[in-house]
This record gives C-alpha cells, structure tokens and sequence, in this order.
C-alpha cells in the first residue's frame, strides 16, 4: 500500500541541534520531500505527577512528508535507530524530556491497531502541535479513521495556544536540509 507518509517530530533537549542532525539522518534514510513550519511549544504537564517534575524546555514541534515505500515496522526500526543516535533515552514517563522523538503519524490510507503500533496516530486528534504540521504538508489527505481533512482537523484546533508559536529560524534551517 502506498501513499504519502507523514511524520511527526520534536525534541526539547538541545532541541535544535538534535533536530537538524534527526532530521539529516531521516532524509538520507528515505528522503524527506517537505519539512513543516516548526512550532515552538510548551511541555506537556504530566497529569500523573502532583510534585513538580523537571519537564525540560519548550519542544520544537513539527512534521515531514516522505513516499517511502517503506513497511510501518521497518520505518519504525529506522525512526528508533536514528532517535538512539540522538541519544534518546526511553523512560517509562512518557511526559519526559526527550532528545528527539520521531512518530509514524500516517501512513496512506492505512489503519493498524494493535499492541506494536498504531496508524493513525492517535495524537493528530488531540494534539494541535501534530495536527497543524500534518495539515500544512497535506491539507486535502483524509484521516481513514475520522474520515475528515487533515485541514479540517487542525481547524478545530484554531485559535491556536498562547504556548504555541511558529519557529521562523528553526523552521528554516531544518527546511535548508532538503534545499527548501
């Protein structure tokens, strides 16, 4: 099955530098055609945690368009692979800080749902800082579990959060890796 392959990324220790060097990584491996604006956001609280808990920095936040005819199990081995060079360390808080994280959102058409992976990504629905990036690379694509636009997804997130804002000089460093 093929179809345009989206995914999302972002990083909040040396946000930045682990992004370019990911992002690098990730178009060599299946080239990238098209790099998202990059959000600045704020962490996400973790709604587990009463006692303050060290969150790190804001996120950059974005997206990537690629056509890789990649499997979803394969890609995901590539897109851990190159968060490990990144050096990502998994906890088992999945509100912690992270070097960078890159996350299958859409594959196509294709929906999976089991206990290795999930596609869609469930995080376009609820998440605005994936849903604007995904929605800026393929407006039109439908979600094939809401059956609506990716532009009418991240609508639904408008106005946006005073904690999100566009990234112009992240955003186009990060683009000058595929010439753009």
């Amino acid at each position: 099955m093929s179809g345009p392959v989206l995914i999302a990324f972002g990083a909040n220790i040396d946000p930045l530098n682990n992004l370019l060097q990911g992002l690098s990584h990730l178009h060599r491996a299946i080239e990238l055609q098209a790099i998202s604006t990059v959000w600045k956001t704020d962490p996400l609280p973790d709604p587990k945690q009463q006692e303050a808990y060290d969150m790190g920095g804001g996120y950059l936040n974005g997206a990537v368009l690629s056509h890789t005819q990649i499997d979803p199990f394969s890609l995901r081995k590539i897109l851990k692979k190159i968060e490990s060079e990144c050096h990502r360390v998994r906890s088992p808080n999945r509100f912690a800080p992270r070097s960078l994280d890159l996350d299958i959102a859409l594959m196509g058409s294709r929906v999976m749902t089991g206990p290795e992976m999930v596609l869609p990504d469930p995080d376009i629905v609820s998440r605005s800082f994936v849903a604007l990036p995904l929605a800026q690379l393929m407006p039109d694509m439908v979600h094939p579990v809401e059956k609506k636009s990716l532009s009418v997804l991240a609508a639904s997130f408008l106005p946006l959060d005073r904690g999100m804002v566009e990234d112009r000089e992240a955003t186009k460093m990060l683009q000058s890796l595929i010439g753009r």
